[in-house]
């Protein structure tokens, strides 16, 4: 089932460009933050986000 947390966390990863920034704002720690991510994609079966070393990215289906 989503969870729409978990949107509220890809949203502030995209916005911030980081995890850890995300996690800031969210006042949560970055693990989750990270896990909540992947844990979306995984329910969706799709990638939502690029990871790069200078930040999170959207896919074309993010």
């Amino acid at each position: 089932m989503l969870d729409w947390n978990d949107l509220r966390y890809l949203l502030s990863v995209v916005r911030q460009g980081s995890t850890l920034a995300a996690a800031r704002t969210l006042g949560v720690n970055q693990s989750t933050v990270h896990r909540r991510v992947a844990e979306l994609e995984r329910q969706m079966g799709l990638r939502l986000v690029h990871r790069h070393p200078t930040g999170y990215r959207l896919t074309e289906m993010g």
